[in-house]
């Protein structure tokens, strides 16, 4: 598989993903029974964590390699969902979400995409380069829009596995690890 595809598959398991936390996390924390500012630096201790990755890869991501990144940032995310499917304490929740830059706005705007977009010029011609981020785009898109029907999958679990709430949220909450460990395995592939 060219790198391309590759990049293309992995924005939209990760945009999949991203789509459903953005739903779930809310609903997960208020069944924690964290108040609304206990889930609010949650949340935002999370975006916090993409930031400050989206910023160490900015100033620091040609000399770290961007391959390299990629399986880094997706191995730090796929640990802080595991932690936050396994945790209630919200300091740990909020230290989890930090490093594993949980993101609960549902839109994907962190260090893996901006390492993607650098490595996307490379892939084609000059004159493909537009077609080639919109296709990229494209795929974010609808990941991010089937991430939130996924956001369903809890309802799945309750319902037709006879988990109970807070178990099948968790197990929702791991489905999300494990599409970001999915990016993982693509990101080894890159040349």
């Amino acid at each position: 598989m060219d790198d391309k595809k590759i990049l293309y598959a992995a924005t939209f398991i990760r945009a999949l993903a991203t789509g459903m936390i953005g739903v779930i996390i809310g609903i997960y924390l208020a069944r924690l029974q964290f108040s609304p500012a206990q889930i609010g630096l949650i949340v935002g201790a999370g975006l916090a964590g993409g930031a400050c990755a989206s910023l160490f890869v900015t100033m620091l991501g040609d000399r770290a390699g961007r391959r390299r990144l990629l399986l880094a940032l997706s191995l730090l995310g796929t640990a802080g969902g595991v932690v936050v499917a396994l945790s209630s304490s919200p300091v740990i929740l909020g230290i989890a979400a930090f490093f594993g830059m949980l993101n609960g706005m549902g839109r994907d705007r962190g260090a893996s995409l901006v390492v993607e977009q650098a490595i996307l010029p490379a892939t084609t011609t000059d004159e493909r380069r537009t077609t080639v981020f919109a296709w990229y785009n494209i795929y974010q898109d609808a990941g991010h829009a089937l991430g939130a029907l996924l956001a369903g999958i809890p309802v799945l679990f309750h319902y037709l596995g006879g988990f109970s709430e807070m178990t099948s949220l968790r197990m929702a909450i791991g489905v999300y690890s494990f599409l970001i460990l999915l990016t993982l395995i693509l990101y080894r592939y890159l040349s």
